[in-house]
């Protein structure tokens, strides 16, 4: 058997929530194991996010993908796409899901949408860094304030206080 995830859950909005860098394939039947429900895969189809999504499938788990090519926030044109997942995944969580988030290295990418996704569920600012860092320091970290910043615009942007 494949070993362990290392993943660590958090009770977020009636669900579970937990952060990562990119697992590898054969740890996937074990984070089903432990309750994950839901991958979201942060990564470009370039990283591989595609080979991601089928072995999470063939895992057990259901997978959504937010194709994000790089540390860099999205630009306004894509705030509706980024929304929309946000609040889906939101809906998940609210609904009992165990979703499991990562990018890569699990910080940037995965810290500000992460962050984002805490906003979009009406956490305040500091209860959504306190939280992020709960899920993983290293990613509360090293997110950098450029990306935070970014989510607090999108956050304005869609009305979400």
């Amino acid at each position: 058997m494949a070993p362990v995830s290392t993943v660590d859950f958090v009770a977020v909005g009636g669900g579970m929530l937990a952060v990562t860098h990119r697992p590898k394939v054969k740890s996937l039947p074990a984070m089903r194991s432990l309750g994950a429900t839901h991958l979201v895969t942060l990564l470009s189809r370039r990283e591989g996010a595609w080979a991601m999504g089928s072995a999470a499938r063939a895992a057990g788990l259901e997978w959504i993908w937010v194709d994000l090519a790089n540390a860099d926030p999205p630009p306004p044109g894509r705030y509706g796409e980024m929304a929309r997942a946000l609040l889906d995944i939101a809906s998940l969580l609210r609904e009992g899901a165990a979703v499991v988030i990562h990018c890569s290295a699990g910080i940037h990418r995965t810290g500000m949408f992460t962050y984002a996704l805490l906003r979009a569920m009406r956490f305040t600012s500091s209860d959504a860094r306190l939280t992020l860092a709960r899920l993983r320091a290293r990613t509360a970290d090293d997110v950098g304030d450029e990306r935070l910043t970014w989510a607090e615009h999108l956050c304005v942007t869609m009305g979400w206080p």
